[in-house]
């Protein structure tokens, strides 16, 4: 299983962005005449509160117990100071690689990625030490704690209305493949993943919108990919 969220996590998601064949039937003719680059904006990354000891245990690799008692109240945000570079050769190369993604790519609590897509194929993904490190002409927004809800399969479309999640960029491009944003969601629910931050029970009343939403979101999926093959059939795209 991957982290999330990084870098490792955020290459597999690519992949399977990549292989997904009804993204490459919605997303038919994105980013043709137009930047169809994404970036993807999860802002509250609890480095400052989440400590050694709240993450799981694959994110230690095999430090010894007894190590791992001795700095588990260190915040995620302190371990790449705590472990300079002195010591960081010492560390399990997963923990090595952990902390140079904390210090590199969490800038104020914010973790900005790249996802780049064109007519259905993912042509690259990255975290950004910046969100100027990368032209895109799209951006989705929404708190690290929402973003681990999508990822455990939350319809983007209930986050939407929720006001949980929002999406940037050119309006009317937005409503022509708002079935792309929804599939961006649904492929990133497929990765297998393990958290890295731990993950608040989701409220009651938003579980009960999200499974009334899911058959019929299924069914408008289905609907507008048959559309875009049809499309494509008759040369209109």
């Amino acid at each position: 299983m991957s982290l999330y969220p990084t870098q490792e996590w955020l290459e597999e998601y690519g992949r399977r962005l990549d292989e997904n064949a009804a993204l490459d039937d919605v997303a038919a003719g994105w980013g043709v005449g137009f930047d169809g680059g994404i970036l993807l904006v999860i802002t509250d990354v609890p480095v400052e509160e989440t400590t050694l000891g709240d993450l799981p245990p694959a994110a230690l690799g095999d430090i010894p117990e007894d190590i791992r008692a001795g700095v588990a109240n260190v915040t995620l945000a302190e371990a790449p100071t705590k472990f300079g570079e002195r010591l960081r050769p010492s560390l399990p190369a997963v923990v090595q690689d952990l902390l140079y993604q904390v210090e590199t790519y969490v800038d104020d609590g914010t973790v900005y990625a790249y996802v780049g897509l064109e007519s259905g194929r993912c042509t690259g993904v990255e975290l950004l030490e910046s969100p100027d490190d990368r032209e895109t002409g799209f951006a989705v927004r929404a708190t690290c704690r929402e973003w681990q809800r999508l990822v455990d399969g939350r319809p983007a479309l209930s986050a939407l209305l929720g006001g949980d999640l929002r999406i940037e960029g050119n309006p009317a491009r937005i409503a022509q493949y708002a079935t792309v944003f929804h599939l961006l969601a649904d492929v990133a629910a497929e990765v297998e993943t393990t958290h890295l931050f731990p993950r608040s029970p989701d409220p009651p009343a938003e579980r009960l919108l999200d499974e009334a939403l899911r058959g019929p979101i299924r069914v408008q999926q289905a609907m507008q990919r048959n559309a875009m093959r049809s499309a494509r059939l008759f040369g209109f795209r």
